[in-house]
């Protein structure tokens, strides 16, 4: 039996096992400012429903006659918190759907094509590792995951003939493909209320913008590109130079680093740039520890898969790999790829 990875992806940021516990629950109902409100209330009802008799009337009355009012306040911000708690509670369910359907389709067309495959999932590892450098917090490198993994959604509408085309683009079939970060706003625009799938919906958008003002589809520049589309830029750019394509080599990575030298303060943000730099030219210098005690490529029967999977993790961006992301043994799945997608059985022979 051979295995092979399934589209199927565990959590970049939080690998380990998603078990929810009531307290959990807990917690995120006194996290909702309007619990907060509502229990405010209830010290309101309780002092209306008094005979006041001037600044001291809580001196003049006994505490047992404050019960009746404090019980029936309590009941019915209770009642008004936990119905607004399991609301927000569905439109978050509802939300992590949408994407989870998004995500598997971003995932069949990271498939399409030989050359590219694995390109949505090596933009988002780069792109963490460079936000883990910047100190992003938590819901930021979040946002950066789903947005890397959707980056390129909107060439689903792209015609096989044009994307998967073996020669270069002519100008008007390169002017199609640019208008790809616009059908994928359109994609994710059922979700644009929602606060966080809007910073998303941004960075997919811009993310082919130049920090001169030169790139596509609006022509920002500088800060004016959002933080996330100015982070994916470099790992696409990156990707795209060192992975082959059937009219050229990939780069090898020094001269890769080189071009990302040169479009610094151009093409892309300068800070960002550098520190992506300093970033590749540190980890080029360290392998893996693990790689010769690694088992995951004892249960990889395809040769070319194992070869990317050493390639792009274990021979230098391994602080990027899901497996070495968990130290726990018990808590890693023995059939984790290094870009976080599972084994599954095949009835084929590699």
């Amino acid at each position: 039996m051979a295995w092979q990875p399934t589209h199927r992806l565990a959590m970049v940021l939080s690998l380990q096992p998603n078990r929810r516990f009531p307290m959990d629950q807990t917690v995120n109902f006194f996290k909702l400012p309007a619990t907060y409100l509502i229990y405010g209330l209830v010290l309101l009802f309780t002092l209306s429903s008094s005979y006041f008799q001037g600044l001291n009337v809580l001196s003049k009355r006994e505490f047992e006659t404050f019960t009746a009012p404090l019980l029936v306040g309590f009941v019915l911000a209770s009642f008004i918190s936990i119905f607004n708690f399991l609301r927000e509670k569905k439109k978050c369910r509802e939300a992590r759907f949408f994407l989870q359907t998004i995500e598997s389709l971003a995932m069949a067309l990271d498939e399409r094509d030989q050359y590219t495959h694995g390109h949505a999932r090596r933009v988002t590892n780069l792109s963490l590792i460079l936000a883990e450098r910047l100190k992003l917090q938590s819901k930021d490198k979040h946002l950066l995951r789903l947005s890397g993994i959707l980056h390129d959604i909107g060439k689903v509408g792209v015609p096989d003939e044009i994307l998967l085309k073996p020669d270069r683009l002519s100008e008007d079939e390169f002017a199609l493909i640019k208008k790809h970060p616009d059908k994928g706003v359109k994609i994710l625009g059922p979700m644009l209320d929602d606060e966080n799938i809007s910073k998303i919906i941004k960075a997919i958008k811009h993310h082919h913008e130049r920090y001169d003002g030169n790139g596509y589809p609006d022509g920002l520049g500088g800060e004016n590109i959002p933080l996330l589309a100015r982070i994916i830029a470099l790992a696409d750019s990156y990707d795209a130079m060192t992975s082959d394509r059937p009219y050229r080599k990939g780069l090898p990575q020094n001269k890769a680093i080189a071009e990302i030298k040169k479009g610094r303060g151009t093409q892309f943000d300068p800070f960002l740039s550098a520190e992506f730099v300093s970033l590749l030219e540190e980890t080029a210098k360290t392998p893996c520890p693990a790689k010769q005690t690694c088992e995951i490529f004892g249960r990889i029967a395809n040769s070319e898969i194992s070869k990317a999977f050493d390639t792009q993790y274990c021979s230098c961006f391994y602080n990027a790999c899901a497996r070495y992301k968990i130290n726990d043994k018990k808590q890693r799945s023995p059939y984790l790829c290094p870009d976080g997608s599972f084994l599954i059985k095949n009835d084929y022979e590699a």
